[in-house]
């Protein structure tokens, strides 16, 4: 729970031990750190030294030694004998379906019955979970035929492919990104420009969150005080209700470190690593938590899931239907425990109110008799009222995912059953500051456009200049 340590200028302080993944993690991180350093040295100096396929086969063959050595020969067997069964079952099927029926059983096992695979689960779910991740978007995109290139290559070409795009160090765990993804930055690297300036900042912004999150924990015992229940019940609600927001800002703060750490060495090999996660304190609606947080997750159910559940006709039913298929298998990736299973509840609740008002406000009829009647202006402030309703539902689906089903309860007992259902004053005060949340947020979104909007013309416009020049000096 807890440890006391000696600090610079601050002399003795506990440290809140209390978050497992954080302390793991960053355990993990400094074990990883040269090993991902010569990766990025192997990958950038080998590539101009080495013929293609020597360098190809080295780096697969030192990141496999590095899987062994980081998580054990034996997670690493396992792992490869995940991508020979999907692999063969490809092979020998060309069928996606197939390859979903091969791999969700073992995605099954391998999230919820992790200690019968390994003493430590840790290393199970960063390791194991992922590459089987990549081996199913790899298989999936050669069962549909979706990259050229592997029809014109012999299987031990494509069983090498597989491996690469597996086992490459950066994207091999926490940060998730799909073949074609893959192949696409592949290809950009080598003719984009090193922009070792933005890479410098980058690293200096992930050392300082890193720094911040660990400071936090000598200061600020929020995870501690809720896994004590009896005292988190007794205290004041106000204080109550900052506990759950700290854990929350803290677990997207931890998320920035981690993917950003992966990141690091993606942004030295010259890759294009997803954005990392979206600042949830800007943020009304959950769906926009879900692409902007886990971006790499999101764009996996959407692209293997979503898309081909909803195509060709994108009806309603389809994308119902796409969405609990979706939620279903985020549910699988974080395992059937009783609180996932309540977030992921709660998550399809908001998102159904999301849609069905994005549904009724899509019929011609109603648009023209609100813009008729109601401002823009009015109309922007009836919708902050009405999405405190959605924030409502995706916060406490959170408090469940994040602190587990007995903080969860304690929030929905304390917050919902005692001050909102009974309408006492808390209540009132909780929805008006909501409501100038939810106009912050929406104004933060509407800024964002406008400066991506002008951004974009502004590309347009360089894109246009060096056309000119070029035509110039032709002529």
């Amino acid at each position: 729970m807890a440890s006391v340590h000696e600090l610079p200028i601050f002399g003795q302080r506990f440290r809140d031990d209390s978050n497992w993944e954080w302390f793991r993690w960053r355990s993990h991180a400094f074990t990883a750190l040269p090993i991902l350093a010569l990766h990025s040295i192997l990958f950038n100096i080998g590539e101009k030294v080495l013929p293609k396929k020597v360098w190809t086969y080295g780096i697969i063959g030192y990141s496999m030694i590095a899987s062994a050595y980081i998580y054990t020969p034996q997670l690493l067997i396992i792992s490869l004998l995940q991508g020979i069964v999907l692999f063969a079952t490809t092979f020998y099927t060309r069928s996606w379906r197939c390859v979903w029926i091969a791999s969700l059983p073992v995605l099954v096992f391998i999230m919820n019955f992790t200690t019968s695979i390994s003493d430590d689960p840790f290393l199970v779910l960063l390791f194991v979970s992922y590459t089987l991740l990549s081996y199913i978007s790899f298989c999936l995109e050669w069962s549909r035929k979706s990259v050229p290139e592997l029809e014109n290559e012999t299987i031990v070409e494509i069983f090498t492919r597989m491996l690469f795009y597996a086992f490459y160090q950066p994207y091999q765990i926490s940060v998730i990104v799909i073949y074609p993804e893959f192949e696409k930055q592949l290809k950009q690297r080598k003719i984009e420009e090193r922009e070792w300036k933005k890479t410098i900042i980058f690293i200096a912004r992930i050392t300082f969150w890193w720094i911040l999150t660990e400071a936090i924990l000598y200061f600020f015992y929020f995870e501690a005080m809720l896994t004590d229940y009896l005292f988190a019940f007794r205290l004041p609600k106000n204080e109550f209700v900052s506990l759950g927001m700290a854990m929350g800002s803290f677990f997207q703060l931890k998320y920035v470190v981690i993917f950003g750490y992966q990141a690091i060495f993606a942004k030295i090999d010259n890759m294009r690593p997803p954005d990392g996660p979206i600042c949830i304190s800007r943020v009304a609606l959950y769906s926009k938590i879900w692409r902007g947080f886990d971006r790499g997750l999101y764009a996996y159910f959407k692209e293997y899931i979503f898309i081909p559940i909803c195509a060709p006709t994108f009806s309603i039913s389809r994308k119902l239907f796409g969405v609990l298929a979706s939620y279903t298998f985020v549910l699988i990736w974080h395992g059937f425990q009783h609180h996932n299973i309540v977030w992921i509840g709660l998550n399809i609740v908001e998102l159904f109110l999301e849609y069905s008002a994005k549904i009724l406000y899509s019929f011609p009829s109603i648009q023209m008799w609100r813009e008729k009647r109601i401002s823009d202006v009015n109309f922007r402030r009836i919708l902050g009222w009405l999405q405190i309703v959605c924030f409502a539902v995706g916060l406490y689906s959170n408090f469940y995912f994040l602190g587990g089903s007995q903080v969860g309860q304690m929030f929905v007992q304390r917050i919902f059953w005692e001050e909102t259902w009974t309408l006492r004053w808390p209540f009132f005060l909780l929805i008006t500051l909501g409501y100038f949340y939810m106009q912050v947020a929406m104004e933060v979104d509407r800024q964002a456009n406008i400066r991506a909007e002008r951004q974009e013309e502004e590309k347009e416009e360089r894109i246009q200049k060096s056309k000119n020049i070029k035509t110039k000096k032709i002529n």
